[in-house]
């Protein structure tokens, strides 16, 4: 018998990281025309744009057409913090020099952003940026899981390029599940993870960023081709929003 509703073998979750155009005018359109629901990882923060400063808000508002038909609006933090053993002028926020207080500041002050906008969503799931979970360096190091963990449903880490390497829902830590980064991947490899997840009764969870935008990016056809594929798969495959399929373990864990 299967763990998942109405008898699917598996389910999706995709998810999209920093809020980019293409997303908005690529991706959202095409994940509406087949019906299927994702999470939007965003950084509520005032950024450049075309020379001219737009305010979190103006950006965040771009998102209400999104949010209203159904897709989760994620927090991925204001100041995006990472460290990757580099000092990069992309990453001012930089995790070796961050303490928790720092993180809970900049957790908690975008998800305010977020529920002023889109104050309907009843939960929502954070995305570790750049998949990174700890703060320090050295013998400093410390987690900031058990923060988010009292903070959001559910959060988004990395995990293997491997479909069986998805996340059991009878095990898996929600508040550190694992994710599979794919950005210039073909069509097929994306088809051959969702139906490896299914084979196995498993979660998995698809981190894009751009389609056909920037240095991480999917191309425009091998993304269509798969949202074709789990439309056409949608009886045996569950995509929902990240909150939502955690909500959904949080529930048959405490009812079995």
């Amino acid at each position: 018998m299967s763990f998942w509703p109405a008898g699917a073998a598996g389910a999706l979750s995709l998810t999209f990281d920093d809020g980019m155009r293409s997303q908005l005018e690529f991706a959202l359109p095409q994940l509406n025309a087949r019906k299927l629901r994702a999470t939007f990882y965003l950084n509520p923060a005032d950024q450049e744009e075309g020379g001219q400063q737009v305010p979190w808000r103006e950006r965040l508002e771009r998102w209400l057409p999104a949010h209203q038909q159904g897709h989760e609006m994620g927090n991925h933090s204001i100041g995006h913090p990472c460290s990757l053993n580099v000092n990069a002028s992309w990453a001012p926020h930089n995790l070796l020099r961050m303490t928790l207080a720092d993180i809970a500041t900049d957790l908690d002050e975008a998800q305010r952003r977020l529920e002023q906008v889109f104050p309907a969503q009843k939960a929502t799931s954070f995305a570790y940026p750049c998949y990174e979970s700890t703060i320090g360096q050295g013998i400093r190091r410390a987690s900031y899981v058990p923060l988010v963990a009292r903070r959001f449903v559910a959060a988004r880490a990395r995990g293997e390029l491997r479909g069986e390497l998805a996340n059991d829902p009878l095990y898996c830590d929600l508040h550190h599940l694992s994710s599979w980064n794919v950005e210039r991947q073909a069509a097929a490899f994306l088809i051959g993870l969702a139906e490896q997840a299914a084979v196995h009764g498993l979660w998995g969870i698809y981190t894009f960023h751009g389609i056909q935008e920037g240095h991480l990016a999917v191309t425009d056809v091998d993304f269509v081709d798969f949202l074709d594929h789990l439309a056409r798969r949608s009886a045996a495959l569950w995509v929902a929003p990240v909150a939502e399929v955690a909500e959904y373990i949080r529930s048959a864990q405490k009812a079995g």
